[in-house]
């Protein structure tokens, strides 16, 4: 049991040092990120306003008391006029006036669920771009460390292996002046991989510390592919329910023209002659056009968002291509870096290694060093690129993982 307790710790000390997964971040801030909470509520707030849409207007309850005689006020029995009087006016809304309201309504939830997708894609994207760019700048780290360890390790051994004359020192002062630049340049990035980490726990609504990204360049999508999901979505739904959210608009206003009629019951008291009740039938005369007015008004508005929505779409479909294009332009690279450029610069790399171990030149070697660096540097920006325009496309056509 004593060793037990021991080696538990060191079972859970991995579990608890593992980094955090890509996946679990979005999950994480598609459930707990306040920006996506402030839409939901609204989007709660709407269900209120249903209720209402299916509603009467509120009746009018009024209290009176006539004929008033001044010569002697509270005496409510002088003539048959002198009355109390309590009367309630309803007003009715003509046929369909409620369900056009409630189609409204509906149009506008469907318009703020389309924008909460859309927010939700917008924070995928986010974390993902920062997400890769954590990855490029720790990818960077390694192979900067990696440089700085065999820049210093091939110092020793031309130090040891050369004599003092001119060269040898000027080579050594080469090396030197390479090796502060890798450690400014990793000085930079271990600041900038900081400022990342703070801006995918803000994103993710939870503290990261480490991050496990699978970085693997497959062949892409074909561009037909991009341009038909793009139509479907939230950004494209978000367009179309306004247009909806505009055409009931114009609905209600159509039907405004159609005047509401209203129904007035009154009970008359009297206290020395018989009670009474009156009834009432009125409706507004909408002799002044402004019902008109504003019917043409929505009816412009309607129409101006049927072009916008056709302009949207126009537009999507320019910056799906224009990102597809950056997307094959990112996958030609790493190709060509990976599959042509590094394997025979490896080669150079090593046979010039194992010159400089047997006493060579160092200049030939820190300049190779210097270029295999911006080689690998390429590469794993051209991984980089390739996963980030990937998740701009995937934003486009509105991917929420």
């Amino acid at each position: 049991m004593k060793a037990l307790l021991i080696f538990l710790p060191l079972l859970i000390l991995p579990l608890l040092l593992s980094a955090t997964s890509l996946s679990t971040l979005i999950e994480n801030a598609k459930a707990n990120h306040t920006s996506l909470e402030a839409i939901e509520k609204r989007l709660s707030a709407i269900d209120n306003e249903y209720e209402v849409t299916r509603n009467f207007a509120d009746p009018e309850l009024s209290f009176s008391l006539s004929d008033i005689q001044l010569n002697d006020p509270t005496n409510r029995s002088i003539e048959p006029m002198q009355y109390t009087a309590l009367n309630l006016k309803q007003k009715i809304p003509y046929f369909g006036k409620r369900d056009a309201a409630s189609k409204k309504v509906a149009a506008k939830k469907a318009k703020v669920g389309f924008t909460l997708s859309q927010a939700k894609v917008k924070l995928v994207e986010s974390i993902k771009l920062t997400a890769f760019s954590i990855w490029q700048v720790e990818e960077q780290l390694k192979i900067t460390d990696e440089y700085i360890k065999l820049t210093r390790q091939n110092i020793e051994l031309y130090t040891a292996y050369s004599t003092s004359d001119t060269k040898a020192h000027m080579g050594i002062m080469s090396a030197e002046l390479s090796l502060s630049q890798l450690k400014i340049k990793r000085s930079r990035l271990q600041s900038l991989l900081t400022g990342l980490y703070k801006k995918v726990s803000y994103l993710s609504a939870t503290s990261v510390d480490s991050l496990e990204v699978q970085m693997q360049v497959n062949e892409p999508r074909e561009l037909t592919f991009y341009i038909d999901a793009s139509h479907e979505s939230s950004a494209y739904k978000v367009k179309e329910a306004i247009v909806k959210e505009a055409e009931a608009d114009l609905k209600i206003k159509e039907l405004a023209g159609n005047v509401d009629p209203f129904v007035q019951v009154g009970y008359f008291y009297r206290e020395s002659f018989e009670d009474y009740m009156n009834i009432n039938v009125g409706f507004a005369l909408p002799i002044y056009g402004t019902q008109d007015s504003k019917e043409e008004a929505s009816r412009k508005l309607a129409l101006a968002t049927k072009s916008e929505v056709a302009d949207f779409k126009n537009s999507l479909d320019s910056k799906v291509a224009a990102e597809y294009a950056k997307l094959l332009d990112s996958y030609r690279v790493y190709n060509i870096i990976e599959k042509e450029s590094l394997p025979q610069i490896e080669h150079m790399f090593d046979l010039t290694n194992t010159s400089i171990k047997s006493g060579s030149d160092l200049f030939i070697y820190i300049e190779l060093l210097a270029k295999k660096l911006r080689l690998d540097e390429q590469s794993i920006q051209a991984v980089a690129s390739y996963y980030k325009i990937t998740a701009s496309l995937d934003a486009l056509i509105g991917v929420e993982q």
